[in-house]
């Protein structure tokens, strides 16, 4: 891994941490529904670069 696919991976990490707090504060604020829906959406922010960044071709 050279420095540049470690940088991104913390960014994308952050952006992970970021949403799923926002999914936390919504969830205790008893809005279901946006917090699963915000979980889900913090995964894939997270799951689909990763993939993408260690498995491309090249």
């Amino acid at each position: 891994m050279n420095i540049g696919r470690i940088f991104i991976l913390v960014f994308l990490i952050w952006i992970f941490i970021y949403t799923a707090s926002y999914g936390v504060w919504t969830w205790k604020r008893e809005n279901k529904l946006g917090a699963i829906m915000l979980m889900l959406l913090a995964a894939a922010s997270l799951a689909l670069p990763v993939y993408a960044l260690l498995f491309r071709e090249g």
